[in-house]
């Protein structure tokens, strides 16, 4: 018997509230603007609303730029072909989408297309293609200036709560795994835990692609997420050695007091720990992966609020 699926709660995000006050305030100043078409400075709103600021820059630089290919190629077409509207918008169509890529507008070939045949379709009457190529660009850069200055000063994306939840979140999963491994024989999965380790690289990266609200202090802390990225990897890198030993030895005391420190309920009375080679490589995988973890938990519980 299949279960129904329950519908997601209706939810209003503060992006979704950014989005509608930039569209908004885009919108009542284009409006001054004589010839002006304010739907182009609702699509310029729109499209530089994104996530993170680096991505709204970057938006707002291929939104700007596919609008300016757009109006010159429909500029251009209606030079060559101003008798022939339909059949200009139609051809110009086929080569200037391709011609998108090369240029690294690519995901701005909505706009760039609805610039380019917005041009063609303009009435001769009501002014020059180029004058109304220009008056579009307008348009679209009120919006682009807009959407972006609203995503800045609003509580502009910051990752870093999330940053110090992923690294928490990471740590607390060795105690488990070396349990499971040291006490009960069973060896790990660790694809988890390279999964969690990429994603704070990709979350770490995001957060210093950030242009606001300081550069120089972001560098900064990104420097200090950068080094406790690669306390991580040592700790997956050890782990993932610890998984992939045929036979494990046994922990020394020193190794043992440790494990408990951490939480795994290691046995008082273990097996005496012999002097034979598996022991020693335990032994000394287990001290790099308790050596970076009691380091990178150090430095989560530094203030380091950006």
């Amino acid at each position: 018997m299949s279960r129904r699926l329950r519908p997601a709660p209706y939810h209003i995000g503060l992006r979704t509230v950014k989005t509608g006050l930039a569209v908004l305030i885009a919108l009542l100043l284009d409006s001054l603007r004589p010839s002006a078409m304010p739907i182009f400075a609702a699509i310029g709103a729109i499209e530089v609303m994104s996530r993170t600021l680096s991505d709204a820059k970057s938006a707002a630089a291929t939104q700007l730029a596919g609008t300016a290919c757009g109006a010159a190629a429909g500029c251009l077409l209606m030079l060559l072909m101003p008798h022939y509207r339909y059949l200009a918008i139609g051809i110009g169509l086929v080569l200037l989408i391709p011609l998108c890529q090369p240029l690294r507008i690519g995901f701005a070939v909505p706009l760039t297309c609805i610039v380019f045949v917005s041009v063609c379709l303009n009435d001769p009457s009501a002014g020059s293609p180029l004058s109304y190529g220009v008056s579009r660009f307008l348009d679209t850069a009120i919006g682009l200036a807009v959407g972006f200055a609203v995503n800045a000063i609003i509580k502009p994306y910051n990752n870093y709560p999330l940053i110090q939840r992923l690294f928490r979140e990471y740590l607390q999963a060795y105690p488990a795994a070396l349990q499971e491994l040291l006490c009960r024989g069973h060896y790990p999965d660790i694809q988890p835990f390279g999964e969690r380790y990429r994603r704070l690289l990709g979350e770490v990266a995001i957060f210093a692609d950030q242009p606001l609200p300081s550069r120089r202090r972001r560098a900064h802390e990104a420097a200090y997420l950068r080094g406790c990225c690669q306390l991580a990897e040592k700790m997956y890198m050890s782990i993932a050695a610890l998984a992939g030993m045929d036979t494990l030895g046994v922990p020394d005391a020193a190794m043992s007091a440790r494990l408990r420190a951490m939480g795994v309920e290691v046995a008082d009375a273990m097996p005496t720990p012999g002097q034979d080679e598996e022991s020693r490589v335990l032994c000394y995988h287990l001290k790099n992966l308790l050596d970076a973890h009691d380091y990178l938990q150090s430095l989560l519980a530094l203030p380091k609020e950006p």
